[in-house]
């Protein structure tokens, strides 16, 4: 179906909706595009499409598979949906499992088979792991599996051989860690390993985010090591390191290898911040290598400025500011994350956040994308603005081993965050492409 095809499939109100967005251009040409909004849920939660490092958009011959987390009747349910590119059609929403709350939405990936492969479910809890019974079908789902003890915040790529590689928080020791799991062909999962750990004991947070290299064996991992306290002053730091044995050995950018669980004091150091008064001032949760092997690391700083860090040929980290590089920025206060970042062939691709509070009704998603390696950004709203709703969460569709992804979907939440983890909430949750 063509791009006026599928607007009049949409109908009449969807394409004003479409059509009503705020755009900007700049002067390198990068004009901005049309998109389409689609609405896939009125149901979803307060975290429906968190968190920035889950992977939760699949593209494979021909249909998209959409993944996210509603709330309804007292549960929070991992939804997907399958558009068929082909007709321009979606399908009925199909309900996969359940999650403890709004912390255990869904991560998706695909195998080369089609298969699709689904964890979900903890804060805190084992993991629950299902595939599809039918290649490139979201219908019909097998038997839950569950793996893990205290699991929180998966990412799920799929390497060469179809196995599957999954990093998590864990909090069943202290300091806590993240681990690797494994699950090769037709057996059970594998582990854990792990891979990092918390300098200090307490409550930690990792935002760590995995990308294939193009050899499709060696492992790209950002994070963002976030513990301390208030008195003794939070602590965040943004580092990298790499795999060239998937997953088995990892190293600093400098080709060391780093003993496992790796720190702060071991891992290669980005960016790094203590202050006893901001918890998040350093915010990351999301990689991309383009098909150099190169990495790009976004992150951001205070809640309104974001970063690209892409390591050059002298193994020097270079830190582009997304917003100075962004022309017509008047109506942008910031950009910031959550958001996501895919590298392709001749562009960069971007979805951030504006607005500094925590899912506040400021909150934009802006779509960014550049043609000449960062120099300059176009930018539009991928949300339709409305100052009284929060538009945050994005999740942009970003390649897990065998999805292709040439210009990346994205979904977002539409709604607040609620007052606590377990609220069920009404909000709505918009898929969006770029035409």
């Amino acid at each position: 179906m063509d791009r006026r095809g599928f607007l009049a499939h949409l109908g009449g109100d969807a394409v004003a909706a479409l059509l009503g967005f705020a755009t900007r251009s700049n002067a390198s040409g990068n004009s901005p595009a049309a998109m389409k909004r689609f609405l896939l849920s009125s149901s979803g939660c307060g975290r429906a499409t968190g968190y920035a490092e889950t992977n939760k958009i699949v593209t494979f011959d021909g249909k998209t598979h959409v993944a996210w987390l509603d709330s309804a009747s007292g549960k929070f349910l991992v939804r997907v949906r399958t558009l068929d590119r082909r007709s321009g059609q979606w399908s009925p929403v199909y309900t996969v499992g359940e999650a403890v709350d709004n912390h255990g939405g869904p991560a998706l990936t695909v195998d080369s088979g089609g298969f699709l492969h689904i964890v979900y479910h903890p804060h805190h809890h084992p993991f629950r792991y299902r595939r599809s019974v039918q290649p490139n079908e979201a219908a019909g789902w097998t038997e839950e599996l569950r793996f893990g003890k205290r699991c929180t915040y998966p990412t799920l790529l799929c390497g060469a051989d179809d196995t599957l590689y999954l990093t998590c928080r864990e909090s069943d020791r202290e300091p806590w860690v993240v681990n690797l799991y494994t699950k090769p062909p037709g057996r059970q999962w594998q582990g854990p390993r792990p891979i990092l750990q918390a300098d200090v004991p307490g409550y930690a947070h990792f935002q760590e985010a995995l990308a294939w290299g193009p050899d499709h064996r060696t492992l790209h991992l950002s994070c963002r090591i976030h513990d301390g306290n208030p008195r003794q002053g939070y602590r965040n730091t943004v580092g990298y390191l790499y795999s060239t044995d998937s997953g088995h050995s990892w190293r600093r950018d400098d080709g060391r290898e780093v003993q496992l669980p790796a720190t702060t004091e071991s891992i290669t150091v980005i960016e790094k911040a203590t202050t006893p008064t901001q918890r998040e001032r350093l915010r990351c949760g999301a990689i991309a290598v383009d098909r150099s092997g190169k990495p790009y690391i976004l992150y951001s700083v205070d809640g309104k400025e974001a970063i690209i860090a892409s390591l050059d040929a002298d193994g020097q980290w270079q830190k582009l500011s997304v917003l100075e590089h962004t022309s017509e920025r008047s109506s942008l206060s910031g950009v910031t994350l959550p958001g996501g970042i895919v590298v392709g062939e001749a562009r960069i691709f971007l979805a951030l956040t504006t607005g500094r509070a925590w899912g506040g009704p400021n909150a934009e998603v802006v779509w960014l994308q550049s043609a000449d390696s960062g120099r300059a950004f176009a930018w539009q709203f991928a949300s339709k603005v409305d100052p009284n709703v929060a538009h945050w969460l994005p999740s942009l569709e970003r390649p897990t081993g065998h999805n292709r992804v040439d210009v990346p979907s994205l979904i977002y939440t539409a709604g607040p965050p609620g007052e606590g983890n377990r609220d069920i909430l009404s909000n709505r949750v918009y898929w969006v492409q770029v035409c």
